[in-house]
């Protein structure tokens, strides 16, 4: 027989910048840091050298014919439509005793200047994704960001003085900042007119534009956390003027929600009012060796005006052993048939899945008309080595 599942707790996947980094409110600063000392460090205490710059400034010289800022920015904007980038960065990092220390990432990114856009690959260690986007993305003056790709999408000003430093990578709101030009410096091999840059919100950062074609190279920014370390932002430009296309994100996705909670339909709600495992299956389809099934019951209410389409093929099923695994078919008389519901029509059946026999901590995604249905699946949790099929 089945066996009903306990309501747990949604799954939270870390991501890059954690919430730990919205909970310490960030202000922003000049890109430079005080030298780390060759002191030992204490147990509890964070070694001074992880605030370190992780990518140190080329030398700069100083030219006395150095054009104009407004020149240099001016030729930027007629130079380049996209690029693509890699950002080399610190975070923050949880270290012994409740310290906050902090650790070099790296991450890939992508913008458009014409119509100011830009997206940044997801943050989060997970390798689940349910829609293909970034968990960053500014279009125009918005900011658009999310936990991970199961959570919903929070909407941001692109004044916000954390943001921001990743927002001010886009060259295109370089345009109109406070500048001047430092001097020289090679990167790379290539003669760069260095500028420093202070935009409207008061951030200071750094910019290196290739003298031959006034292409932008790096970009530098860094900020302070509340207890006032030291985080550095580096991007590295590359691939410039390729096709680009960066949408707004769906805003469909309400958040992860536990089993017995519905979820919002533009005509009614669904919700996971069960969640179970089987370890026979049926005379028409068994698990295989080391498998289990999860019957997971949805039940449709449309509450109108309109009607709600009901399609099993809608769902998948993340975590624990699976990554956007498809329903099978077992033949079972419980099992959710495609429909269309009317105003006042109510409808509950399962939606099947074949996942390993130690796989406990699940998330259902159903992508439907007009929503994106995130809801918590996990199943009990069995003592260690305890598997429940064998």
């Amino acid at each position: 027989m089945p066996h009903k599942a306990k309501i747990r707790l949604p799954l939270c996947f870390p991501m890059r910048v954690s919430s730990l980094a919205l909970a310490l409110l960030l202000v922003p600063l000049a890109a430079a840091c005080n030298p780390a000392t060759n002191e030992p460090v204490a147990f509890g205490q964070v070694d001074p050298s992880e605030f370190r710059q992780p990518l140190p400034e080329p030398r700069l010289q100083k030219r006395s014919d150095a054009p104009a800022a407004s020149r240099l920015l001016s030729q930027l904007a007629s130079s380049i439509r996209s690029a693509r980038f890699q950002i080399v960065g610190t975070e923050m990092a949880s270290r012994p005793q409740g310290q906050i220390g902090a650790q070099v990432y790296h991450l890939d990114g992508v913008l458009t200047t014409r119509t100011p856009a830009m997206e940044l690959k997801p943050w989060g260690v997970s390798e689940y994704d349910i829609d293909g986007r970034g968990d960053f993305i500014v279009v125009g003056s918005t900011i658009y960001v999310r936990g991970n790709t199961f959570t919903e999408w929070q909407t941001i000003a692109a004044g916000d003085p954390y943001w921001g430093v990743f927002a001010d990578i886009n060259p295109a709101l370089w345009v109109g900042s406070n500048e001047s030009v430092l001097g020289e410096a090679f990167l790379d091999g290539s003669p760069t007119w260095v500028l420093q840059l202070t935009n409207e919100f008061g951030l200071r950062f750094k910019a290196w534009i290739r003298e031959k074609d006034g292409y932008p190279l790096r970009y530098t920014a860094a900020w302070l956390n509340a207890k006032g370390s030291t985080y550095y932002v580096n991007a590295l430009y590359r691939e410039f003027n390729t096709t680009v296309q960066i949408d707004t994100p769906e805003m469909l996705n309400r958040g992860v929600a536990n089993p017995g909670a519905p979820v919002a339909l533009p005509s009614g709600s669904v919700t996971v009012t069960e969640v179970e495992f089987d370890c026979l299956g049926t005379t028409s389809r068994r698990p295989a060796t080391h498998d289990k099934f999860v019957l997971l019951t949805l039940a449709f209410v449309d509450t109108g005006p309109g009607q709600v389409p009901v399609s099993p093929d809608a769902w998948r099923l993340y975590g624990d052993g699976v990554n956007g695994a498809a329903p099978i078919e077992t033949g079972s008389p419980q099992v959710l048939r495609a429909q269309v519901l009317s105003p006042g029509d109510r409808v509950s059946g399962a939606v099947v899945f074949e996942v390993p026999e130690d796989a406990y901590q699940l998330i259902t995604v159903g992508h439907l008309v007009g929503a994106t249905a995130v809801m918590s699946a996990g199943l009990p949790i069995l003592p260690n080595g305890t598997l429940p099929c064998t």
